[in-house]
């Protein structure tokens, strides 16, 4: 995910929307409070889009991807 555009040098905050404005369709990626200090100071949005959040993998332990097959082995042999 990226950063805000406005305060994530300083912050490290993540944009949560994606917002065009001004005749030119300009867009800014920002976060939840910069969108949210726009919106008190009148800024009139074309489009607020909100950023999808990204999907967290699991994560499998190797031990029990090898020793799962040798455990079942195992237990049948005994």
């Amino acid at each position: 995910m990226c950063q805000c555009n406005l305060c994530g040098p300083i912050s490290h905050n993540e944009a949560e929307f994606d917002v065009s404005f001004g005749s030119q369709d300009s867009e800014l990626k920002v976060c939840r409070w910069c969108e949210e200090d726009l919106a008190l100071f009148g800024m009139r949005f074309n489009q607020l889009v909100r950023l999808p959040k990204p999907v967290k993998s699991r994560r499998i332990s190797l031990s029990l991807i090898v020793l799962g097959p040798v455990y079942t082995l195992l237990e049948a042999t005994a």
